[in-house]
C-alpha cells in the first residue's frame, strides 16, 4: 500500500441537512450531553490537563490528569493553600450500543506551601474491544462554571496506543505521545510477550489545508516510510531509541495490518511557533496567492513577517496585537489539534486561527460540531468535522467543506487585515 486517502465518513451536503441539523438528530450532542467549548480557550490554566490514558489489561483503564488549582487566596494563619474540589468521571462506551460503562463522583484535596495544580490518578472498568470516551467534570467550590475534560480512546485492538507509553531514561513518562525535542526513549506495555517491532518515520512537510468554502478531498497518503528501523520488544519494554528526525514514528509488530502506536515528534520550541520560516509560512489563511508568493520571495523570514503585520495594520502598536493574537491562536491549535501534521495545518486548525473559538462544539465517536452564535439560531455558522479513519493518530478530523462558508470565511480574514 503507498498512497491511499485517510478514509472518513462524508456527510450529507445539502444546505438544509448542513446548517439546519436538529439537536435531536445530532449525534455529537446525544452522545456527549455537553458543550466542549471551554475546551478550547487556549488558556492551559483553566484546563484540566491529559497526562497518560492507558490500559492495564482487559478489563481495566488508568488516566492520570493535572486538575487547576482555581482562584484561592492562602490561608491568613498557615499562608498554605488548600485546594480542593469534586471529580466526576463517566466512561462512555460504543460497542453494538452506546452505553455508560462505569461512573464514580469523589473529593479531591490538597493543602501545600505553593499555588499549583493538583495531580490525580484512578482507575477505571473498560472491556476490551470497543471505543471510548472518558468524560470528567471538576468542581471548585466558589468558583461558578466546571472544569470539563473529554477524551476519546481505543480499546479495540491489543495493539492500539493506549496499550502503550513512551518512558524516559529517568523513568518518567512523557505526557501522551508528542516530544518536541530528541531525547532517549522506549515503548513500554503491559504485554509481556517478546516481539520484533517494525517502526516506520515519516518526515514530510505537510500542505497548509484548503480555504472552508472550496470543496475538494485532501491529497492521498503515501504509506511508504522514509526511513525505518527495527526494535525488540522483551518483557514488555523496548531498547531506548532516540527520535531526532522531526516527523512521527509508526511502530508496527503486524505489517499486514496498520495498527500501532505512534510518536510525533515536533519542531523545537512545540506548541510556540518561535522560527520566522514558520511564522511566515501560518500566514497562508490570511494573505493572498500573490501575497503569500512576496512574502516567500524575501530571503530573510523576520522582516517578511513583520513587514506584513505593520503594512496590514497601519500602527505599530496595533500590528504587535494582532501579531500576539494570531500566534496565540496558531500556539492554541497545536496544542489542541495536531495529529499526523502540525495542529495548526489541520481542518480544525484553520477554522480557529481564523474565526477564533467556537461557540459551542459537540463531540461524538465519528464527528466533531462546532457553532458560532446561538445554537437554536438557523443563521448561526456551523462548522462538521467527520472523523478520519487514520492508522497513526485519533485526532484527525476533516471538514465538510461547503461553498456556504464563503462570505463568512472572507469577512472573517479581512478582520486580520485593517
Amino acid at each position: 500500500m503507498s498512497a491511499v486517502r485517510f478514509r472518513f465518513v462524508q456527510k450529507a451536503s445539502s444546505i438544509v441537512l448542513l446548517f439546519f441539523l436538529l439537536a435531536s438528530c445530532n449525534p455529537a450532542l446525544n452522545i456527549t450531553g455537553m458543550d466542549i467549548s471551554s475546551l478550547y480557550t487556549g488558556q492551559e490554566e483553566n484546563l484540566i490537563k491529559l497526562n497518560q490514558l492507558y490500559n492495564l489489561d482487559d478489563s481495566t483503564s488508568a488516566i492520570s490528569i493535572v486538575l487547576p488549582s482555581g482562584l484561592i487566596l492562602p490561608d491568613p494563619v498557615s499562608h498554605k493553600y488548600t485546594k480542593k474540589g469534586t471529580l466526576t468521571y463517566e466512561i462512555i462506551g460504543e460497542g453494538k450500543r452506546i452505553g455508560l460503562i462505569d461512573s464514580a463522583t469523589f473529593a479531591i484535596a490538597d493543602t501545600s506551601d505553593k499555588l499549583s495544580f493538583i495531580s490525580h490518578t484512578w482507575t477505571f472498568r473498560a472491556p476490551a474491544g470497543i471505543d471510548y470516551f472518558v468524560k470528567a467534570t471538576y468542581s471548585i467550590p466558589g468558583i461558578p462554571e466546571d472544569y470539563l475534560l473529554l477524551e476519546y480512546f481505543n480499546k479495540k485492538s491489543h495493539f492500539s496506543q493506549s496499550w502503550f507509553r513512551f518512558q524516559t531514561e529517568s523513568g518518567d513518562f512523557i505526557s501522551g505521545n508528542t516530544i518536541a525535542y530528541p531525547q532517549p526513549l522506549r515503548l513500554i506495555t503491559n504485554d509481556t510477550s517478546n516481539r520484533k517491532l517494525l517502526v516506520k518515520v515519516y518526515s514530510r512537510n505537510f500542505p497548509t489545508p484548503i480555504p472552508a468554502f472550496v470543496e475538494q478531498y485532501r491529497a492521498l497518503f503515501n504509506y511508504t516510510p522514509d526511513s525505518t528501523f527495527y526494535l525488540e520488544l522483551t518483557q514488555g519494554k523496548t531498547e531506548y531509541f532516540l527520535p531526532e528526525k522531526v516527523g512521527f514514528y509508526f511502530f508496527q509488530s503486524d505489517t499486514s495490518v496498520m495498527t500501532g502506536p505512534t510518536l510525533f515528534r515536533m519542531n523545537s520550541g512545540f506548541p510556540k511557533v518561535t522560527m520566522h520560516s514558520l511564522m511566515r509560512e501560518t500566514l497562508r489563511y490570511i494573505t493572498s496567492t500573490k501575497e503569500f508568493q512576496q512574502l516567500n520571495a524575501s530571503a530573510i523570514p523576520k522582516v517578511a513577517v513583520d513587514s506584513f503585520w505593520v503594512t496590514n495594520a497601519g500602527r505599530p502598536d496595533l500590528a504587535t496585537e494582532l501579531i500576539r493574537k494570531y500566534y496565540h491562536r496558531v500556539e492554541t491549535a497545536n496544542r489542541l489539534y495536531t495529529s499526523f501534521t502540525d495542529g495548526w495545518k489541520t481542518d480544525r486548525g484553520m477554522i480557529f486561527i481564523v474565526l477564533g473559538k467556537p461557540s459551542k462544539v459537540f463531540r461524538s465517536f465519528d464527528q466533531e460540531v462546532w457553532i458560532y452564535g446561538e445554537y437554536n439560531d438557523p443563521r448561526a455558522l456551523r462548522f462538521y468535522f467527520n472523523k478520519a479513519q487514520n492508522p497513526f493518530t485519533e485526532n484527525d478530523y476533516v471538514l465538510t467543506r461547503n461553498q456556504y462558508y464563503k462570505s463568512a470565511w472572507h469577512q472573517n480574514v479581512q478582520l486580520w487585515r485593517r
